[in-house]
């Protein structure tokens, strides 16, 4: 896994995911090595944390440690077109 820090958030990716933040608007999103996109992450008005999922993603919140870990759907429930 790869730690990113997201403002005052850690960000656990998948090791093949890559993670593009665009620190002005407070955005990350989130893409897979074909560059399709996993997700984005961003800041809002009230400075809360929002999270827009695609479907082949699983994110685990931890608000506790404010951690969230990104994981492609194929690795936490194995390859459901074998």
């Amino acid at each position: 896994m790869k730690k990113i820090t997201f403002f005052d958030w850690t960000i656990q990716l998948q090791a093949n995911l890559t993670a593009i933040t665009d620190h002005h608007e407070k955005k990350m999103v989130i893409l897979e090595p074909s560059i399709e996109l996993i997700g984005v992450i961003w800041i809002d008005e009230n400075n809360e944390l929002q999270i827009k999922p695609t479907w082949d993603c699983v994110i685990t919140i931890d608000p506790t440690n404010r951690t969230l870990t990104i994981r492609q759907t194929e690795e936490v429930f194995g390859d459901v077109y074998e």
